[in-house]
């Protein structure tokens, strides 16, 4: 899959994405987001030979990725570690600053000064040292992206526990500390991660309810399970009533 060859210099914003039956993908130009198509490998193929393009090689890193990364002749961008739930809300809220790609996530590059980045999310230089192939291409994505997990792997410092046994009914004071909506095949829903006073953590996903962030409740609720998610322990509830 690729964008037409004028486009290709350029880095993408987002995923690409579906609209009026065709698929588009923002790029960033100097001037600042454009929508492209985003064409498969065949439509492609067939747009340069009637251009009387020779086909391209399948390497998809054989272009300046050192500037079409932002890296430039500073030699860097930033990367982010932390909740992605909470990076992907502070990059929608600072897009100025804010990049993003499959390879990289969230990231910004080096000529942009970062934005009200909040004290729980860490920015990390990410150097083109560490991803330069030859000249200005970079390593293959695959590579790169073990280097950016690594660099962004976080051990999780919590001391939550797991609350109550399965299907027991516990009565806790939480405070909603994110509200994520999603949709499934039951229609729109609500994921709330909640944590009480101790540092406990509970998840209650519904579609009847959408408590906003920073809201604490008196909450009745059903333990449903117990599972360790993005190394917390977290206590999964259900028929959740508040009181």
């Amino acid at each position: 899959m690729a964008v037409a060859r004028t486009y290709e210099k350029y880095p993408f914003d987002g995923e690409p994405f579906k609209e009026s039956g065709r698929t588009y993908i923002y790029i960033i130009m100097p001037k600042g987001k454009k929508k492209v198509r985003w064409y498969s490998d065949a439509e492609r193929a067939r747009m340069d030979k009637a251009a009387g393009l020779e086909p391209e090689e399948k390497d998809i890193m054989n272009f300046n990725a050192r500037h079409a990364f932002g890296f430039d002749d500073d030699g860097y961008i930033y990367i982010y570690a932390g909740d992605k739930d909470e990076i992907d809300k502070w990059a929608e809220e600072n897009h100025e600053c804010t990049r993003r790609n499959l390879t990289f996530g969230i990231y910004t590059p080096s000529r942009l000064p970062i934005q009200n980045l909040p004290s729980n999310i860490k920015a990390i230089k990410l150097t083109w040292e560490s991803v330069a192939a030859d000249g200005d291409k970079m390593k293959p994505h695959e590579e790169v992206m073990k280097i950016v997990n690594n660099l962004t792997a976080i051990t999780i410092e919590s001391k939550s526990i797991f609350q109550g046994i399965k299907d027991a009914w516990i009565v806790r004071t939480v405070t909603i500390k994110n509200n994520k909506k999603m949709d499934s095949i039951y229609g729109e829903k609500h994921v709330h991660t909640m944590v009480d006073a101790d540092e406990n953590v509970y998840v209650w996903d519904t579609g009847s309810k959408d408590i906003p962030a920073g809201t604490t409740v008196n909450m009745k609720m059903r333990v449903k399970d117990h599972k360790v998610i993005k190394g917390v322990n977290t206590t999964l509830v259900y028929y959740c009533k508040i009181m």
